[in-house]
């Protein structure tokens, strides 16, 4: 957490705060999370540009200054995300962008300060950073281009999604959706998929991100909330995630919680039916095809 819809919830939040408006000063309170330059510096480098655009790549956030000023590029990670009103926690702040408008401002929060913040000088070099870190993103991944990357690996499905260098945006909550959706086992070698495996995942990644996204998101603690504070709604209408013992949404079947190799720590929510390992075809397995896994608690 936060994912591709968490950080596009995010930056959809911003935009109206930040797009057209001049950052009149920053505040670091905590030095610890920048990268490649000291507070002071942040500081100085961000001080008097306008904001031109917000954008997101995979799930970093994006803010694009005029005046060949750069970019600040801001990773949430695992509970970082912003407010537009002074946080309940000002504690976690670590970050305050003050607007030249009269006492407005945008509160960059990290409960465990796992975040990152860094400024660069252009495009360009932002690019560089993010082709060391990120494959293309999920929203936008041609399924030509999805195949050809999951072809060079023979590691489970589900941990090749994650990567974010496979592609960019999925993390473990929509891992386990869009596997259920596209009814592929999560520890089926991604290199040996077929092509029609390949084309359901492609289109179930499309279709959960932007369910997500829609529903601005996933909370299932107080690790997420939008930029006013509320919780995502994602996880009032998933299917399988944190779902462990329901009946399945398609054949009944109580949803399965356990672990998987290159996720241990990591909880993996899946039907044994509908996902079996051995199911190739394009609806639920019949019950000669259930895992036999033990489930987590």
């Amino acid at each position: 957490m936060p994912e591709l819809p968490e950080v596009e919830t995010m930056v959809r939040g911003l935009r109206p705060a930040l797009v057209d408006q001049v950052i009149a000063s920053v505040r670091v309170v905590d030095p610890f999370l920048l990268q490649g330059a000291s507070a002071e510096e942040f500081e100085r480098v961000c001080e008097g540009p306008r904001v031109v655009e917000v954008l997101r790549r995979g799930k970093w956030v994006v803010m694009v200054l005029d005046d060949r000023r750069g970019l600040i590029v801001i990773q949430p990670r695992m509970t970082g995300g912003f407010r537009l009103e002074m946080p309940d926690r000002p504690e976690h702040i670590r970050v305050v962008f003050h607007l030249e408008q009269p006492e407005r401002a945008v509160w960059f929060c990290d409960t465990r300060r796992l975040g990152k913040v860094a400024w660069y000088a252009d495009a360009d070099e932002a690019e560089r950073t993010f082709a060391r870190s990120q494959g293309p993103d999920a929203l936008k991944i041609a399924l030509d281009d999805l195949s050809a990357r999951l072809a060079r690996t023979a590691r489970g499905i589900k941990a090749a999604l994650m990567d974010q260098k496979v592609l960019a945006g999925i993390g473990n909550i929509y891992a386990d959706e869009v596997l259920f959706r596209a009814k592929v086992h999560p520890e089926r070698p991604a290199s040996e998929l077929t092509p029609a495996d390949l084309g359901r995942i492609h289109d179930a990644i499309g279709g959960v991100l932007n369910e997500a996204i829609a529903a601005e998101g996933s909370s299932f603690d107080a690790g997420y909330r939008t930029v006013l504070g509320l919780e995502g709604g994602f996880l009032t209408q998933n299917a399988v995630h944190r779902r462990q013992g329901e009946p399945c949404p398609a054949c009944g079947e109580p949803i399965v919680k356990t672990r998987i190799p290159g996720l241990i720590s990591r909880p993996t929510y899946f039907c044994s039916q509908c996902q079996s390992v051995n199911r190739t075809g394009g609806g639920p397995s019949g019950p000669s095809g259930r895992r036999g896994r033990d489930r987590v608690s």
